[in-house]
């Protein structure tokens, strides 16, 4: 089913009225209805995203919430899969230099965002929450992103003598 143009047209001044008030957007607060017609989702969908940094492929995961005082805000999740570390009968030596990184990553004092994290299967993920007052906006993503990036990658680099 087409929507005259007509309609589309005319739905323009009221997604400009809607959008001025939903400024700035958040990600994934634009769709388009049923009708065809564009729309401003308040709050912004939850959204999923992926990235390839330095080589790394990376997920970014965006979540609107409420928060305590009953603002918006959101939470941005931005994980990569560093690595696993091997198996004793693999390389003995490679698992407890490897170990012996990530605990001294742990140790390291000042890091607000960068987490290494050890999942099911010796998988070792990089990840970084961070809560947000107001809506996620693509430039807040890829400042989030950039920071995390920043702060990893000393470590990133330590860790892939290893894996």
């Amino acid at each position: 089913m087409s929507v005259p143009l007509t309609a589309r047209l005319d739905a323009i001044p009221s997604l400009a009225e809607v959008a001025a008030a939903s400024l700035p957007l958040g990600v994934n607060a634009v769709f388009t209805t049923p009708e065809g017609v564009l729309g401003i989702a308040r709050p912004p969908r939850p959204s999923r995203l992926n990235f390839i940094v330095d080589g790394l492929p990376f997920h970014a995961a965006v979540s609107p919430e409420e928060g305590a005082d009953g603002r918006d805000g959101a939470v941005c999740q931005i994980w990569a899969e560093v690595g696993h570390i091997p198996y004793s009968a693999q390389s003995p030596e490679r698992r407890r230099r490897l170990l012996e990184a990530l605990r001294a990553i742990q140790a390291v004092e000042g890091l607000q965002r960068a987490r290494f994290l050890v999942q099911e299967g010796q998988k070792i993920l990089l990840f970084s929450e961070t809560r947000v007052d107001g809506h996620v906006t693509p430039e807040g993503l890829i400042h989030e992103t950039v920071l995390l990036v920043q702060e990893a990658r000393p470590f990133l680099r330590i860790l892939a003598d290893y894996i």
